[in-house]
């Protein structure tokens, strides 16, 4: 671990350098008293670069962020798109190639008074390519003006939708187990209602990321599709993480886990 920290260290510039194009989204153009309204941090890399998701695998910083907001507000937590395998330098870890919306649900306090209201961000990040470029509380602010209703912006509504179609669900037609061993871990999913799953045979190449790193990122998994409806992946256990309870993590597919589409990402607890 200590080797790999230290090659990231080395790949780190000066914070000028910073090519990751940030903004502090909203999906609407208004917020009412009491009512929830979705803002987003839409991270543009440039070509060649990634940032990283909630667990980043062996090596780089998952997006994070500390919000300043008026009181009697409150926001959730990052809801995080299916991830990609992503290189830095030569190690395979957890993130996103292009562009990503991380949407936070915002809450405002039921008793708004005010005309408007400013929610700040300060966001840390990693973006790497040929070398790794970080941001540390950095902040930016969005103001809102506050009205009887939300009302959804054309701009950026869209945006959030096509975000909201790659969010990973569990899915009770899918059921998980998980054989622990020394070295590896075999989890195996099987459809329980094949009449709304996809045949295994057409969910194409299939990849687990690990949410919690009892799964080394940076080595090779194993797929076995079948027999009938039921895949295999046996996984390689990471050194660095002691076992816990639970294996929590994304299957992502190429196509969707149901006949009718939808995510592409399956959640495992």
């Amino acid at each position: 671990m200590k080797r790999l920290l230290a090659a990231l260290l080395m790949l780190v510039p000066a914070f000028a350098e910073n090519p990751l194009a940030i903004a502090l989204v909203s999906e609407a153009k208004t917020i009412a008293p009491g009512q929830t309204v979705m803002v987003g941090l839409r991270l543009q890399p440039p070509a060649g670069f990634h940032t990283y998701w909630k667990h980043p695998g062996i090596v780089g910083l998952a997006t994070s962020v500390e919000w300043s907001l008026p009181p009697g507000f409150s926001a959730g937590e990052i809801q995080w798109p299916a991830p990609q395998t992503v290189k830095m330098a030569r190690y395979t870890a957890q993130g996103y190639r292009g562009e990503t919306l991380l949407m936070v649900p915002v809450t405002a306090a039921a008793d708004l008074t005010a005309k408007e209201v400013a929610l700040t961000a300060r966001v840390s990040w990693m973006c790497c390519g040929d070398q790794c470029h970080p941001g540390s509380k950095v902040p930016f602010t969005i103001t809102l003006p506050v009205a009887a209703g939300a009302v959804p912006d054309p701009a950026t509504h869209p945006r959030f939708e096509a975000s909201r179609a790659t969010l990973p669900a569990a899915d009770p037609a899918w059921s998980a187990t998980v054989e622990r061993g020394e070295k590896t871990l075999v989890l195996t999913l099987e459809s329980t209602d094949p009449a709304v799953t996809r045949e295994v045979s057409e969910l194409g190449q299939l990849r687990f990321f690990t949410a919690d790193g009892q799964v080394h990122s940076d080595r090779p998994q194993q797929v076995t599709i079948g027999p009938g409806q039921r895949v295999r992946i046996e996984l390689p256990v990471s050194e660095h993480v002691s076992p816990a309870a639970g294996l929590p993590g994304v299957v992502v597919a190429e196509k969707s886990w149901r006949k009718a589409g939808g995510a592409s990402g399956l959640e495992v607890r």
